[in-house]
């Protein structure tokens, strides 16, 4: 063809000598156009004709062509594919197989091929795992292959088999071995005499975690901590090891989970059943009076025996007085009412003395046995939850003091504050809201803390969410490392060792210090790899999610129900919000803010969006939306506002490191 000359290609490439050209990043939109993000901060327009040689994603080089007051790009070269291994569905059409990449930005088939399915056979609609072979950008073409089967079209379970393939988690539950022996010598103190206790949610059967809560004779409170200890009965060189490693957490999602290790241990063996003896490692610590967590503790082993099984609302209820349905036994109470004080003085001193995120609702699903929603159910942060989590930050800070005191090495949680690279941004945005600081300041511990603060009491929502762009990502060590977002010297978790690999190998770290001997800490691929299963969980749980929600709120567009909404995020396409009543996110277009698009003006920057020069949208604002459209092949969402301006301001969502 005429376009495939090479003397045409020849000139072309002549031509474009003196033409600029510039390096990014892909960014497509569901009308077929793009636009190429440049790493000079610029943003060019991608034609359609042009979009069909690149994807979503694709960093590339192009060329930049003005057209009077217009620039464009077009693209000249692949620097890396964005879409290698995704998820698509088949397509056959006369005998032609192609398949569809589950894109909502990604509308073009691909030509594929089967491999290694077997005697699998596909049909329309089918979910499948493909990768990319060929590029058209590079190659000429898109072109496919399918390596594995994922759900048929109809499969109630689709939305959850899709989901955990697309981050390449297994959906199976570990297999038990033939025989789980207790491996443990250990001299464990014997206290199943002791009144201790679990607060979990009333469905939970992998409880990790029991306490026992004393007063001292100086009138502070001792905690114990007892966790479940699977290190008694998987070695470190066995196959429950690898297993555990691989999958490096438990997978929570809507619905169902997948357990790290097999669920006759997390459920059973290893849970912390009441009215079981178990064997655990403990951690006795003590809280004074301000609140401050004494510098003496004690790991130790032991058996105990939990006395009671307790859920948070039935604490929670106790406590804040909602119900007296329940009324415990005079010992427990008085632990209970203890915690409580306990967890109290606590987050007062963290609030002084460290960092404490704002409390943010969950939101839980209730499913039928097909997966379908029938409700979803707010539950909002209560005292039992404060106590559990107060009691948990301190061990998990005591565990970082006992790794310090040996040669600092741990798995540690760690962040360290703000970018680099980005500190003179910081820095320069601080000062121009009236924050004097200097770069040495924020970048120390006591520094970064003090600027937290200082922003909380501002609340300016516009000014936090700028931030937080230009933080540094909370990451798994191997070593001793500050968590800045939390504003504490070292945080190293070991209280949920059934769920995450990392205690796992704290648990037997925390042990070699109790009896002179040796354990190791997680290697350099482990510590990719548990954060990259991190990444993956959290994916997976925003994923499905989506999915239910398009389902749940597809009738809201005909009943035209109005939904209480908080301004989570303004870009330069309209802004995203938050359903107050069930936590789906929504996207609101420009095109439905006003009926004229050119009065329209997304101020990305300060997080506003002004109508003939006047702002009428803040981040944090509430406002009254309508569901619009509902696109269940996309898990799209997108919203109306109901009324002209926010009836209501609350501060933004604050999203925890």
């Amino acid at each position: 063809m005429f376009r495939d000359n090479p003397l045409l290609s020849q000139l072309k490439q002549n031509m474009r000598q003196n033409t600029p050209s510039v390096e990014g990043t892909v960014k497509g939109t569901e009308r077929g156009f793009g636009f190429l993000e440049a790493d000079d901060g610029e943003s060019y327009f991608i034609a359609p004709p042009h979009m069909k040689k690149i994807m979503h994603g694709d960093r590339i080089k192009a060329y930049i062509e003005t057209n009077g007051d217009k620039t464009s790009a077009e693209p000249d070269t692949l620097v890396e594919a964005k879409l290698t291994r995704f998820i698509a569905r088949i397509s056959i059409a006369k005998n032609k197989l192609t398949i569809l990449a589950d894109s909502p930005v990604i509308n073009m088939p691909i030509r594929a091929k089967l491999v290694g399915l077997g005697e699998h056979k596909v049909a329309n609609g089918d979910w499948v795992v493909a990768q990319l072979k060929s590029h058209a950008l590079k190659d000429g073409s898109f072109a496919a292959e399918v390596t594995s089967f994922v759900a048929t079209e109809t499969d109630p379970n689709a939305p959850w088999w899709v989901t955990l393939a697309r981050q390449d988690l297994a959906k199976d539950v570990p297999a038990m071995p033939d025989s789980v022996e207790f491996q443990d010598d250990t001299a464990r103190v014997d206290l199943t005499d002791k009144p201790f206790f679990t607060i979990d949610s009333a469905s939970t059967q992998d409880m990790d975690d029991a306490l026992l809560v004393e007063k001292t004779a100086e009138g502070n409170l001792k905690v114990t901590v007892a966790i479940a200890d699977p290190t008694a009965y998987i070695p470190a060189d066995s196959e429950l090891n690898k297993i555990a490693a691989e999958r490096a957490f438990t997978v929570y999602l809507p619905g169902r989970n997948i357990p790290m290790m097999p669920r006759e241990l997390s459920d059973s063996v290893c849970s912390l059943v009441a009215g079981e003896k178990r064997p655990t490692l403990c951690c006795t610590y003590t809280i004074q009076e301000d609140g401050a967590l004494a510098e003496e503790f004690e790991f130790f082993t032991a058996w105990i025996t939990s006395q009671h099984k307790l859920s948070y609302t039935q604490v929670s209820d106790l406590i804040e007085e909602v119900s007296t349905q329940w009324q415990p036994e005079a010992q427990l109470a008085e632990q209970l009412q203890s915690l409580a004080t306990f967890a109290r003085h606590r987050q007062q001193w963290r609030k002084k003395n460290a960092i404490v995120f704002p409390d943010q609702p969950d939101y839980s699903f209730e499913l039928d046995e097909t997966g379908n929603v029938l409700a979803i159910h707010v539950e909002h942060r209560r005292i039992a939850n404060q106590m559990i989590e107060e009691t948990m930050v301190a061990a998990n800070i005591t565990a970082a003091r006992l790794f310090r005191q040996h040669g600092d090495v741990g798995v540690f949680n760690t962040h360290a504050g703000f970018d680099p690279e980005k500190i003179d941004l910081v820095v320069e945005l601080l000062t121009e809201h009236g924050i004097e600081c200097t770069k040495e300041h924020i970048q120390s511990l006591p520094g970064y803390v003090e600027i937290q603060r200082t922003l909380a009491e501002k609340a300016n929502p516009a000014l936090d969410s700028r931030l937080r762009r230009m933080q540094s990502y909370s990451i798994i060590s191997a070593s001793a490392e500050r968590h800045f977002a939390m504003g504490l010297e070292g945080y190293a978790t070991w209280t949920s060792p059934i769920r995450k690999y990392g205690d796992i190998l704290n648990h037997r770290l925390i042990k070699a210090t109790l009896t002179n001997g040796t354990a190791r800490s997680a290697t350099e691929d482990e510590v990719i790899l548990m954060s990259e299963r991190r990444r993956q969980h959290r994916m997976a749980e925003r994923d499905i999610s989506s999915w239910l929600y398009v389902d749940y709120l597809t009738p809201a567009v005909e009943s035209k129900q109005a939904f209480e909404a908080s301004i989570m995020d303004v870009n330069r396409g309209g802004l995203r919000v938050r359903l107050l009543e069930n936590g789906a996110v929504a996207f609101i277009p420009a095109s439905l803010l006003h009926d004229n698009k050119k009065e329209v003006k997304c101020l990305v920057e300060t997080g506003q969006i002004s109508i003939k020069d006047q702002v009428e949208y803040s981040l944090g604002d509430v406002i009254f939306v309508n569901i619009a459209e509902v696109n269940k092949e996309k898990r799209n969402i997108v919203a109306k506002p109901v009324v002209a301006k926010p009836v209501v301001t609350t501060p933004v969502e604050t999203v925890a490191v």
